[in-house]
Parts: C-alpha cells; sequence; structure tokens
C-alpha cells in the first residue's frame, strides 16, 4: 500500500467533499494531478474518509508496542538472585518457584 503524505490526504479529502461526496468524480479529479497508475484506488478513498470522519484526523495512528513482561528489571533480579542461591536446580521447577514461563527463562 502506498502511503501518502498529509498534504495528499488532505487534498484528496478536499476533492472527495468538494466532489459532492462520491468516490467516483473524485478518482476522476485525482487523475490529472496523481496519474492514472499512481492515484489512490477507491477503496483507498474511502478508508481515508472513514479514517477522517471517525478520528477528526490525517496522521496515521500510533500502533502500541507490545510490553516484554518477562524480561522486565524485577524478573530478572529474581532470577539472577534463584540462580546465585541454587545454580544446579532445573528449569521446571525454577519456572514454577519464580511464577515465570520456562521459555522465558
Amino acid at each position: 500500500m502506498v502511503k501518502y503524505t498529509n498534504e495528499q490526504r488532505l487534498q484528496i479529502l478536499k476533492i472527495y467533499y468538494r466532489n459532492s461526496e462520491s468516490a467516483t468524480a473524485t478518482l476522476r479529479a485525482l487523475t490529472p494531478i496523481f496519474g492514472r497508475n499512481s492515484r489512490p484506488s477507491r477503496q483507498a478513498v474511502t478508508s481515508l474518509v472513514k479514517k477522517f470522519e471517525s478520528t477528526y484526523s490525517l496522521c496515521d495512528v500510533a500502533v502500541p508496542v507490545r510490553l516484554r513482561v518477562g524480561r522486565s528489571v524485577e524478573n530478572i533480579a529474581d532470577f539472577e538472585t534463584s540462580v546465585a542461591n541454587d545454580p544446579n536446580q532445573s528449569i521446571p521447577r525454577r519456572s514454577q518457584e519464580l511464577g515465570i514461563a520456562k521459555t522465558t527463562l
């Protein structure tokens, strides 16, 4: 999918609303600007309009980053302490003792 700049998104929205909210008329008006082969698709125009009408923003929504709960500072410190106390303890037993998944250890 092509990423459009905020200026291009604004231009697409202006043309869309100027053409009585018609996606077909918008695509015709965008052809001289973007060219026949690089203009946005009908789906891109409609999804841009839906996003704008729901968020009132042209910017991309930030995707939250998955937190790595198992690799917290507390878990690392607990693991180091556990290994220092009993270095010969098995991973399944240590996992059960610390309440951390075996794959995380």
